[in-house]
């Protein structure tokens, strides 16, 4: 059924209303002069442009072919294929749903949500965002919202910098640039589909939180949003890095490419104007966010986020009150999945990554840490590799949660989740809680090809957080990492569990490993000596 919206600033917009659910779908939220220039808000659209037809997904931003199907493959269960086109510049686009009936004077909270995809894939079209299951859940849980999801540069496009394209004009961090836009353009306009633009929720998944949580910290001279959500995804994750690191990147990319014997204003002019599928899928280097003093002013540290007294990072907790934050189990699975290669030598190089980076503490701090991993030189390719992603697990996805929540303010309210169902569909890393299946539940999308049982684990999930959307506790916060400590777990549903508030940080029902959290007890090591472990291990392979 069609619903035409008449606003404020974008003349009248064509939605579509089906199963209790108006969606509006492909909304111009930014212009792009080209692939690389800054996004440029879309304030106002003229009467004389005619009815604004949103009921169509727009185009996805330029990204890998197949991405869709790559993210369905972690979650290891497909969704039926939607024909999608991509583009480089008309890209920038938001889709909005909400409650049938709902009007702009209906101020329901805004769920704003970053897809995620590594920075280097993700679109809010795709079916496994889908936000109609969500919407009638908020409806019939009493808590109706409108939810908001843009897509944003990815790759190249969105994270590629370099000193001469910087000089040519072209900033870093486009990707992070447009979502900010998004945010702007959502405090403009949501008003007029329903939304409350003082009762923001900037949430995300994976990459996707990641960015909510730098957006906490980069210059804003106005509040962003009123709580955040981060989901199995943080800056610690997806740590900023130097522009003196991304030039190598840049270097690494023109040479493949083949621009590295230009000029440089004639390889700014190939980066702009080259087809786009071939620098994408020809891209060498994982995309980053890069310190740039702007958008990022400094790289987080763990020891700064698990601060209290520390109000300089991020600057938002001075604004943003409430935050719930989690990770799964078996996060890392992620890595296992792209990078499978990586299992090649894996114990030699692991251990001498953290060799090196222990070099200033006693040699036992290293041998006891490999021992609770249980790695040695000799443990074989794939046990290592296992391993190796369960430590990890604990220091990329696990320790910047627990840092999170120790270090919100008091004043404030941190809500802490251990994401333990595990996966139920046939692949590699079928029975562990794995990467991007928190979000799958949330969604309520694969439901479909769940149990009952497990059904019930993601509707739990989904209504706390609607919940916490809505301005209601989910439950009890976190106030440190001590007696003041609480988490809700979901799942495993094959252990007859749906949910449960836990009082311990790990071991018991947390399912979480105390091997760090011992670490900061027994020893001087503190968790940022550790959080570069990972990458350095990554770095020394060789094929």
């Amino acid at each position: 059924m069609a619903a035409l919206l008449q606003t404020t600033f974008l003349g009248q917009i064509q939605g579509k209303t089906a199963d209790g659910v108006t969606h509006y779908r492909g909304i111009k939220y930014a212009s792009l002069r080209n692939r690389l220039a800054d996004a440029e808000l879309v304030s106002s659209r003229s009467s004389e442009d005619g009815i604004l037809d949103a009921t169509k997904d727009g185009p996805t931003t330029a990204s890998i072919i197949n991405g869709c199907e790559f993210e369905q493959g972690a979650i290891q269960k497909s969704l039926p294929k939607k024909p999608l086109s991509q583009s480089d510049t008309e890209c920038l686009n938001v889709n909005i749903a909400v409650p049938e009936g709902t009007s702009s004077t209906s101020k329901l909270p805004v769920l704003l949500f970053l897809h995620g995809g590594g920075l280097i894939l993700g679109a809010n079209s795709w079916p496994q965002f889908d936000w109609t299951r969500v919407i009638k859940l908020s409806v019939e849980k009493g808590v109706p919202i409108l939810a908001v999801s843009p897509n944003y540069r990815v790759g190249a496009f969105g994270f590629l910098t370099s000193e001469e394209l910087r000089s040519a004009g072209y900033k870093a961090n486009n990707g992070l640039r447009d979502q900010r836009v998004a945010i702007e353009w959502v405090h403009r306009h949501i008003r007029d589909f329903g939304g409350d633009p003082n009762n923001i929720t900037l949430a995300g998944m994976s990459a996707g939180g990641g960015s909510t949580l730098q957006h906490l910290h980069s210059d804003s001279s106005t509040p962003l949003c009123k709580r955040a959500l981060s989901m199995s995804g943080t800056n610690i994750l997806m740590a900023p890095i130097s522009f003196e690191a991304h030039e190598k990147g840049y270097d690494a990319a023109i040479h493949i490419w083949g621009f590295d014997k230009m000029s440089p204003e004639d390889r700014v002019k190939a980066i702009i104007e080259s087809p786009a599928a071939e620098l994408v899928e020809n891209f060498p280097v994982p995309p980053s966010f890069a310190i740039d003093g702007d958008m990022i002013p400094t790289a987080p540290t763990l020891a700064q986020l698990s601060d209290k007294s520390a109000a300089i990072y991020p600057v938002g907790k001075s604004w943003c009150k409430e935050l719930l934050i989690g990770d799964a189990q078996h996060d890392s699975s992620i890595f296992g999945y792209r990078l499978p290669n990586q299992a090649k030598n894996a114990a030699p190089r692991f251990i001498s990554a953290l060799t090196n980076a222990l070099s200033s503490h006693p040699a036992e701090v290293t041998s006891n840490l490999l021992a609770s991993y249980s790695l040695s030189p000799t443990t074989p390719d794939e046990e290592a590799f296992s391993r190796i992603l369960e430590f990890t697990n604990d220091i990329l996805f696990y320790a910047p949660v627990l840092a999170y929540a120790s270090g919100w303010p008091e004043d404030g309210n941190v809500y802490v989740y251990y994401f333990n169902e595990t996966n139920p569909f046939d692949g590699p890393f079928k029975g562990q809680s794995t990467h991007i299946l928190d979000v799958a539940y949330f969604y309520q999308n694969f439901n479909d090809h769940l149990t009952t049982e497990q059904q019930a684990v993601a509707r739990a999930f989904a209504e706390d957080i609607l919940r916490f959307v809505a301005g209601e506790a989910p439950w009890e916060p976190c106030k440190d990492l001590g007696d003041g400590f609480r988490a809700r777990v979901f799942g495993p549903s094959s252990e007859k569990q749906v949910k449960k508030l836990v009082k311990d940080i790990y071991g018991g029902d947390s399912q979480r490993r105390g091997v760090l959290p011992r670490l900061l007890d027994e020893t001087d090591v503190k968790w940022d000596e550790l959080t570069g472990v990972f990458f350095a291990f990554l770095a020394s392979y060789s094929p």
